[in-house]
């Protein structure tokens, strides 16, 4: 029988446009007016089309009946299919007038953004409105790929309105969230789900729990709101009933082919304690942050970019939020921030970039600041080259290339941040270097390199110190006005390389098919004039206390500080060896491969002919080997001091005297790292062909033997990393670090996985913070947990929430403890 629900029509209005019909069979009842489609039927009028097993035409009111193929029982088992404007939705049946657009459906399935919507009823009002009784919304992916019929959560509500169109929502009244049929105490009075493209404004639900220190609390209470096109604002607040509160406000925005960027702004008034006790403690903390970037398309000339991540010095360590615990945050004791303007000069060597930074030392309290930095850059360029061809000869490979810098630095600290004494230290000049290359090559085996550099230091202000009797200490006097001074270097090296080979005798059976040794031995000269000698005017002298002259320069004060002392002509040597063999192989299909026993070996020094003592610097080696199929990376390090100590009795700092020949070890270091997996010892993924069934949906990742037992693969990972330091200098008693860092991950299952990280310092004999964490993937659903179990930090956290983006931040749950945040948020 055919639904006889009555739908009001206006008789007298007349189709908009042509209605196209087709089907297998057809049957008209021209007097009643009526037409009847059986079997694969479609109709098409304006934007609307249906697809069904069955449907009637009444020519006369407008009314279209459409009903889905149905079994022997009279169970559906292929529904109705009705699109508009693009828009997919299918039925059990349903009825609509084309003239006046109103209809209603049953067993209705609507595909909107990253969910699906379920309604028992539907009556459709016009176009843009539609009305449901019975409603469950759910963003489960494997149920909106029809991959099973039972999706494992929804949002139940009896009385719904969908809004089609530009802005698409669905407003329901009371509304329940069910886990696999099972209702939850998730509940709330109402609910506006935004399922369009377009941005909707709205309330953001805050979490609420308790912790000893703060109280009971509100947290994330707030509001979203699309600003325009391009931009959109969040304002939520963290209210706490011992006193504390906190107020953020975070802002994404993004214009296509143009720039993009966030902003963040995070103020809280922490209050611990009672007030009038020891224990009372009141304090301001605060964080900005911006974060901006050009896309190069814009102008790739002119590109401006900005990172800015400002906090208060206690805002990581005492913040109220128990994430920068889990993340590691705690322990973050720098912050930078930096906005930056460049600009490219087409068809020239010419750049220009300006740039205001600050860098901050929590620990210290030290806040540096570039307020701004002016870098101007010619990139190399060949005054002499010709236009064509290849450059011949010293004069027409000499290139030249210059640089411009021009600071204004600031320290301060955070007390003394934007008073009038941030700037009683502020330290500022500008540098003009240009460099000069050229090169030839003697004998086709030996390159020579000619280097020279000028330099050229300006300053707004210097100072003269001298020695004030009546105080007893040196004191300085500022001298404003412009002054500057000069430096240059020069030099020259040559290389080459050495080569030393050695093949096997042909022999089938040898396991080591060739060596081969690689050395390139460079030999350079250097030579700097010194500056602090009376001739240049750099340096001056004052008389100390005790009458003798003390010899000082009037830019020790400057930010680049003053002109280089002392003569320098040395002859540097270093000497980088390579070593590598070839083994027979089962593995490789040539039948051997290459292990790099060295993947270098540095040994580098040099003298200075222009002293009369301790010529020698000290004389380094370091090298890098790659074991185990390169997958072990082992770095090393040593300095050696060529010259002898002597330590005086009961002195732990020895003093050098010029006797060569000593080669004291004064500092060395190891490093080295290997990430074990699965693999490692022959594993890998599951040969399918073994297997003749495997799993479905959320199971395809198992294949079952014929036993039905699983079999699936286990992703594993261990990553060590050992470092051990040692330093000596000049004492008598070296220093010396050990540490090793462990880093582990295991996935038992396909939607399992399980971390942890630590690291153990043999010195001290101390694991450092540790951090063990699980995540657990249900489908719809992400469950995570993170536990720091020891340290000053030790804590816990909880959390569990929907993964489709249009809900994670609405259906969740989170709960963290810890020795100083306790409790749980909801």
């Amino acid at each position: 029988m055919v639904d006889t629900i009555k739908i009001d029509t206006v008789r007298e209005e007349r189709l908009e446009d042509i209605l196209v019909y087709n089907s297998d069979d057809q049957i008209h009842e021209w007097r009643k007016k009526m037409s009847y489609l059986l079997r694969n039927a479609i109709v098409q009028y304006t934007d609307m089309e249906i697809r069904a097993d069955y449907i009637e035409i009444n020519w006369e009111t407008g009314d279209v009946y459409a009903d889905g193929k149905r079994d022997s029982l009279g169970m559906i088992t292929e529904p109705t299919i009705f699109k508009q404007a693009g828009t997919e939705y299918e039925q059990h049946s349903f009825k609509i007038n084309f003239k006046t657009k109103v209809g209603i459906a049953y067993n209705v399935r609507m595909v909107e953004g990253e969910g699906v919507l379920i309604g028992d009823r539907v009556k459709r009002a016009n176009d843009s409105t539609m009305y449901i009784r019975g409603a469950d919304y759910t963003t489960d992916t494997y149920f909106k790929d029809k991959k099973t019929d039972d999706p494992d959560y929804v949002l139940r509500t009896q009385t719904a309105k969908f809004i089609d169109g530009k802005n698409k929502a669905m407003v329901t009244g009371p509304i329940n969230m069910r886990i696999y049929d099972v209702p939850t105490p998730l509940t709330l009075p109402f609910a506006y789900l935004p399922m369009g493209e377009t941005r909707s404004a709205g309330i953001i639900i805050p979490s609420f729990g308790e912790r000893n220190d703060v109280g009971f609390f509100l947290e994330g209470l707030g509001f979203y709101l699309p600003v325009g096109e391009y931009l959109d604002l969040s304002i939520l607040a963290d209210i706490y009933t011992k006193g504390s509160w906190g107020i953020r406000a975070n802002s994404t925005y993004k214009k296509r082919y143009r720039y993009n960027g966030s902003f963040g702004l995070d103020y809280q008034n922490r209050i611990t304690g009672i007030k009038g006790l020891d224990d009372y403690s009141k304090t301001k903390l605060y964080s900005l942050t911006w974060r901006h970037s050009q896309d190069s398309k814009a102008n790739p000339n002119l590109i401006f970019n900005a990172s800015i991540n400002y906090q208060s010095s206690r805002y990581y360590r005492d913040g109220i939020n128990n994430g920068n615990i889990i993340n590691g945050n705690v322990y973050q004791n720098n912050s930078s921030s930096s906005i930056s303007v460049n600009k490219t000069f087409p068809n020239s060597p010419f750049s220009l970039a300006l740039t205001a930074s600050n860098n901050s030392n929590f620990n210290t309290g030290v806040m540096q600041f570039m307020l701004p930095q002016l870098t101007f850059n010619m990139s190399r360029i060949y005054p002499f080259a010709p236009k064509a061809g290849s450059k011949k000869g010293l004069i027409k490979n000499l290139a030249v290339g210059y640089n411009l810098n021009v600071i204004n630095s600031i320290n301060t600290t955070e007390d003394d941040l934007f008073t009038s004494r941030m700037w009683d230290e502020a330290k500022n000049g500008a540098r003009h270097r240009v460099d000069l290359n050229t090169g030839m090559t003697l004998g086709s085996y030996f390159p020579i390199t000619f280097t020279a550099g000028y330099e050229e230091t300006w300053y707004l202000k210097t100072f003269e110190k001298y020695y004030d009797p009546i105080e007893e200490e040196v004191a300085e006097l500022d001298q404003n006005g412009f002054d500057s001074y000069r430096t240059f270097n020069m030099g020259a090296s040559v290389t080459t390389n050495l080569y030393g080979t050695y093949l096997a005798p042909e022999d089938k059976d040898a396991m080591i098919k060739g060596i081969r040794h690689v050395i390139s031995p460079t030999v350079g000269l250097g030579y700097r004039p010194d500056f602090g000698t009376e001739e240049w005017g750099y340096y001056d002298y004052y008389r100390g206390a005790d009458g003798r002259k003390v010899l000082y320069s009037r830019f020790e004060g400057g930010y680049y500080g003053a002109p280089p002392t002392g003569q320098n002509a040395s002859l540097n040597f270093s000497l980088r060896n390579n070593l590598e063999m070839k083994v027979r192989s089962k593995t490789d299909s040539t039948g051997f491969s290459k292990i790099k026993i060295f993947e270098y070996l540095d040994i580098t020094s040099s003298y200075n002919m222009a002293v009369d003592e301790f010529n020698w610097s000290d004389i380094n080696i370091s090298g890098m080997t790659r074991l185990f199929n390169q997958k072990l990376n082992l770095q090393y390090r040593a300095s050696f001091d060529p010259y002898k100590i002597v330590f005086e009795e009961g002195e732990t700092i020895g003093t050098p005297i010029n006797e060569f020949g000593a080669f004291r070890l004064s500092s060395y270091s190891i490093n080295f790292g290997y990430n074990f997996d699965n693999k490692t010892f022959g594993g890998g993924e599951i040969d399918s062909k073994k297997y003749k069934k495997r799993g479905e949906v959320r199971n395809e990742n198992f294949y079952f033997d014929d036993e039905d037992y699983a079999h699936f693969s286990i992703p594993w990972k261990l990553g060590l990393n050992f470092t051990h330091n040692y330093t000596r200098g000049d004492n008598r008693e070296g220093t010396h670090a050990t540490v090793l860092a462990l880093n582990a991950s295991v996935s038992p299952s396909p939607f399992w996985s399980l971390s942890t990280s630590t690291s153990y310092d043999f010195r001290s004999k101390e694991f450092s913070q540790a951090r063990i964490s699980f995540n657990r993937d249900l489908r719809s659903f992400n469950i995570s947990f993170s536990w720091v179990p020891f340290g000053r930090y030790k804590t816990w956290d909880f959390f569990i929430g929907i993964k489709a983006n249009i809900l994670k931040d609405a259906v969740k749950y989170d709960q963290n403890a810890s020795t100083q945040l306790r409790g749980g948020n909801f």
